[in-house]
């Protein structure tokens, strides 16, 4: 099935004009409006007093949708054109379908006392503002009140309605017998939904007089709760048809009006009003809603679809999957206007998409679809899409190939259809090809913030830094020029036709060109808006890794450790922020402040040994020496071979904790490994000597001189245990050779005196 879409039909209301704006006229009954108006214009520069001319620029202005031009137009038109019944007439239409009803009434009752009965304008302005007037009246509010002043409206509204339905039966103007009223019924289809149904039902309180919920075969508590609400349930048999199924409850509403929601879909508070106010404008055959499809906290994908329509006869839903009535409507001649309604869907959440299977489920659905119409561009674009939600970026770019070349470019998905190409060539990394399939959108006039942004993760990845900078800026204006961003620049619109991620001018914008300018090395740039995106995401993830990195390398090491250990406090992202802790002190050689972010590494992840041994040299750097022996422990556990001077170090760590046996242990392990090493005896005899064994300690001492007799310290701590063991002479002669090698070495000096004095004495 293709996609319809809904053009602005805009009858013209002048029936002679000049034969020099009939080019112009031509033009616009071919809906080249954009030519067109480019023709009035430049005749109303030369006939500025032309009502005609007038109309036609500004029925070129509504063609296009651009509504707040035409409408600042009509006023200028009129200006100039004060006496001109057609003008007044274009007002009116305008009013009526701005929703401006209260200012069009007593304009179009002056006309129509003037004698003004164009057929076009009776039926595109005179009747739906008396239908409008009926359904105002009918609010249940005003009828069932009894203040005066709601029943003095009332009164009124019925004054007015007798008042048009006059004129149109004195011009001979049949009124049709339609369905014109407020009642709204909420049409659904569901299996299995119990975990998502109550929450939807709740958010429609107060705004539907009817539910109609047809239960395709559900095995959970999805019927029940639906007849708790008060639910009409229809059981049907599911027959791979969405179309079918939402016929079959449009079947049993009653309602003047359909709004449809799915199970895993809310209306949002903010939107209840604009529901009800959107009842009272049977002018509109439908409106489109703007469907927020939350992909994670805070992100969410943007389109817009007709979930709200009048219950015409003859009305049905078109397509087995992606549904549509807006076909129905069109053929019928309906008008689709947007009401300033929200509709939050979480079934693009990953961790729905994947308890419910329903990629794979779209997936099959629309290869049989195209099955039946193989060369449905839709069919192909969904498919494509599909596969790029799915991750699977070989089909996405295939199906891709298959549908974006051969689109018009005006169709409201054709962006996100190009964007999505771009953006699996990128995954790719067949970036080249990403830039060419991105100019070939822009050569097409696929004028998108979406293309854009795209085309400037493509430039960052090929290093092409100004150039994303540059496709950002752009994206920017493409924004301004589809009204998605208010002129200035900052704020959000409601009623664009953009179709797709609004982050990506708004907070994915200025990451993308905040990363840019990091990448530049305009850091004072870069961190404003750093600065500005955790105001608006205080504790995003990715914001905090990329701001920590920039101030990392701007200098700034106190505030990127600070935004580190933030960053740290997410589970998911704790291990590396770390890694970039540990980092940003170990290059600067503070190892004091990097150690325990390295302790937390090398525990986090045993089995790499890079950390282990950072661990290992921080801990002896810094003197920390119960982490030195943890270090240890654990590089021994993972069956790491620990050197004999590895042996010495760790029992020095147990030496300095006063664990002078388990310090002796490591230090004769050393010896066995190395008999050779003067440093593990002599080690060994620090150890016993402190734990009294001054025998031992001298044997030890002996041995570590003998294997380095130019040690002046391993001399002295010789003297030392022979004088301990009251061996006098020996300890004078060991004292002495410290000085011979050292004669510097104070200790020894005094020890040698000591010993003298002691020798003196002992022989007196």
């Amino acid at each position: 099935m293709k996609t319809v879409v809904a053009k602005q039909q805009v009858p013209v209301f002048a029936e002679q004009y000049h034969a020099n704006l009939k080019s112009a006229y031509d033009l616009l009954a071919q809906e080249k409006s954009s030519d067109a108006y480019e023709l009035f214009t430049r005749y109303i520069e030369q006939r500025p007093d032309d009502e005609n001319a007038y109309e036609g620029a500004i029925v070129a202005l509504l063609q296009q949708t651009r509504w707040d031009e035409a409408q600042q137009l009509t006023e200028q038109a009129r200006a100039a054109c004060p006496n001109s019944v057609i003008l007044a007439a274009r007002q009116t239409w305008n009013w009526i379908y701005l929703s401006r009803e209260s200012e069009a009434y007593p304009l179009v009752v002056q006309l129509l006392e003037s004698g003004y009965r164009n057929p076009d304008w009776l039926r595109e302005v005179v009747l739906p503002l008396r239908n409008v007037l009926i359904c105002h009246a009918s609010d249940p509010r005003l009828v069932a009140s009894k203040k005066q002043k709601r029943q003095e409206q009332r009164a009124t509204l019925l004054k007015g309605i007798q008042t048009l339905e006059h004129w149109l039966e004195r011009y001979q103007f049949p009124i049709p017998d339609e369905p014109v009223g407020v009642r709204i019924t909420l049409s659904m289809i569901a299996r299995n939904e119990a975990q998502y149904l109550e929450e939807c039902l709740k958010s429609v309180q107060g705004v539907v007089d009817e539910i109609v919920l047809v239960d395709t075969g559900s095995t959970d508590n999805t019927p029940h709760i639906a007849e708790r609400f008060g639910a009409k349930v229809v059981h049907a048999e599911w027959r791979n048809d969405f179309a079918a199924a939402r016929n079959i409850a449009l079947q049993h509403a009653t309602g003047d009006w359909i709004l449809v929601l799915d199970a895993d879909e809310r209306l949002t508070p903010e939107s209840k009003q604009a529901i009800l106010n959107a009842a009272r404008h049977p002018q509109f055959a439908g409106y489109y809603l703007e469907i927020l499809n939350e992909i994670r906290d805070g992100d969410h994908f943007v389109h817009r679809v007709v979930r709200m329509f009048r219950n015409l006869p003859g009305l049905g839903w078109e397509g087995a999957i992606h549904e549509q009535i807006t076909p129905s409507l069109v053929e019928r001649g309906g008008r689709i206007a947007t009401v300033a309604a929200q509709i939050r869907h979480l079934g693009y959440r990953s961790e729905v998409m994947h308890n419910r299977d329903k990629i794979q489920r779209n997936i099959e659905f629309i290869q049989r679809a195209l099955e039946q119409e193989p060369d449905d561009l839709f069919h192909k674009f969904n498919l494509a899409n599909t596969y790029f939600t799915a991750g699977n970026y070989e089909q996405t770019v295939y199906w891709s190939e298959q549908a974006c070349p051969y689109l018009r470019g005006d169709e409201d998905y054709a962006a996100h259809a190009w964007s999505n190409w771009i953006a699996a060539l990128m995954h790719l990394e067949r970036l080249e090809e990403a830039l060419q399939v991105g100019a070939d959108a822009l050569a097409r006039g696929v004028d998108s913030p979406a293309v854009y942004y795209t085309l400037a993760q493509v430039y960052y990845r090929l290093g092409c830094y100004q150039k994303s900078l540059d496709a950002l800026d752009a994206g920017r204006e493409s924004a301004g020029r589809i009204r998605l961003l208010s002129p200035d620049g900052e704020t959000l619109q409601a009623g664009s036709t953009f179709t797709g991620d609004v982050g990506v001018v708004t907070y994915k914008w200025r990451f993308a060109y905040a990363r840019a300018l990091r990448a530049l090395q305009r850091y004072s740039e870069a961190r404003a808006l750093y600065e500005r995106l955790l105001q608006e995401r205080p504790n995003d993830p990715i914001i905090l890794l990329d701001y920590g990195q920039l101030l990392s390398e701007s200098g700034e090491p106190e505030e990127a450790e600070r935004v580190f250990q933030q960053l740290a406090t997410h589970e998911a992202y704790s291990l590396l922020a770390q890694q970039f802790l540990a980092k940003l002190w170990w290059e600067g050689a503070d190892y004091a402040r990097s150690l325990p972010y390295i302790r937390a590494i090398a525990l986090a992840t045993p089995d790499d040994s890079t950390w282990l041994e950072r661990w290992l040299h921080a801990a002896q750097e810094t003197g920390n020496w119960r982490s030195l022996v943890d270090a240890y422990e654990l590089y021994e556990a993972q069956g790491h071979v620990v050197m004999p001077e590895m042996h010495i170090n760790w029992g020095r760590a147990l030496w300095q904790l006063k664990d002078y046996e388990n310090a002796l242990s490591h230090f004769a392990t050393a010896i066995e490994l190395n008999p050779h090493d003067a440093n593990a005896f002599l080690n060994a005899g620090d150890a016993l000597y402190q734990l009294g064994a001054y025998s031992e300690a001298a044997d030890a001492y002996s041995a570590g001189i003998e294997r380095d007799p130019y040690n002046a310290q391993a001399w002295f701590t010789l003297g030392n245990c022979y004088f301990r063991l009251g061996v006098y002479d020996a300890a004078k002669i060991a004292y002495e050779q410290a000085l011979a090698v050292d004669p510097k070495h104070k200790q020894a000096q005094h020890n040698l005196e000591l010993t003298r004095e002691r020798i003196r004495f002992t022989a007196a």
